[in-house]
């Protein structure tokens, strides 16, 4: 979860991790596409600190026009079914920003920092999340638990969410007391029927 900038017509992430660039290798098609990795000697040895991926679209709900949005929609569902069903991975970190945009219209995600394999040892876990995104069953402020694909699904329907309603989620709350209620998003601020109900199934 690094600091992001343009460098040379591709785009540099400081303080990357390892885990992320191996499972954005095993994610193939359903990654943004590594270019290179930035290393440095550290006591003797090399350490991964930065990493280079092919330059795409960042994904902004505020300036998507209404019509695209269940094309867009449709193609985030895509997207994480194959990621968790061709690649038996969960992404952890699920959101809007982490959705980019290729030139055809097709999306790839990014940041696989928070990423594991469903098959993974919970034990070898290490990672973070954004806490707006954050499934109330995962308990954060008490276990850290890493993230399943049920997760990603949570996460997913509160990024359609903002997709159609053009708004960020859950700000201005007090994230741990809403995740220890269950809490979410008002569905109703979503105007159309059938994306109103598959947020629901998603939450």
């Amino acid at each position: 979860m690094g600091y992001v900038t343009e460098w040379k017509g591709s785009a540099l992430k400081y303080n990357a991790m390892q885990r992320g660039f191996d499972s954005m290798m095993i994610a193939q098609d359903c990654a943004v596409r590594p270019v290179g990795r930035i290393m440095r000697k550290i006591q003797g040895r090399a350490v991964m600190t930065g990493l280079l991926t092919e330059l795409l679209t960042p994904f902004d709900v505020t300036s998507i026009a209404p019509a695209e949005k269940p094309e867009i929609k449709r193609e985030m569902i895509r997207l994480v079914s194959t990621l968790h069903e061709k690649y038996r991975m969960a992404h952890g970190d699920i959101k809007p920003s982490n959705f980019l945009r290729c030139k055809d219209g097709s999306l790839r995600l990014c940041d696989f920092d928070t990423a594991r394999l469903v098959d993974d040892e919970e034990a070898d876990y290490e990672g973070c999340a954004t806490l707006q995104f954050l499934a109330p069953n995962r308990h954060y402020f008490a276990t850290g638990a890493p993230p399943t694909a049920a997760d990603d699904i949570y996460a997913l329907g509160l990024s359609i969410w903002s997709l159609f309603t053009g708004k960020k989620v859950l700000v201005g709350v007090d994230l741990e007391e809403l995740l220890q209620q269950r809490g979410t998003v008002e569905l109703d601020e979503i105007d159309d029927m059938e994306t109103r109900w598959l947020v629901r199934i998603c939450l």
